[in-house]
């Protein structure tokens, strides 16, 4: 069974607003779930110490997948910053 794992800091910053944590591992855990199938198919790889960035909401999160382990670390979460146009 796929797993998304936090590692401390982004557990720490994720909990900094409301929800944000369970939205994180939901969208981690989408994008690992399609690394999976598409792995099945045989037409893509993408290595473990690949760094990855996601939006959730107003924060970028920095993970890696291992398709190995079937798994995902967020490696950190950070508030995106908004430019006024």
């Amino acid at each position: 069974m796929p797993q998304v794992f936090l590692t401390v800091d982004a557990e720490v910053q994720l909990r900094r607003t409301v929800g944000l944590r369970d939205r994180a591992k939901r969208a981690v855990l989408g994008v690992l779930e399609a690394a999976l199938e598409v792995r099945k198919l045989g037409t893509g790889y993408v290595h473990k110490d690949t760094p990855l960035i996601l939006r959730a909401g107003s924060h970028l999160l920095m993970y890696s997948l291992d398709l190995e382990q079937e798994s995902a670390t967020v490696w950190r979460a950070e508030p995106v910053q908004e430019s006024a146009a």
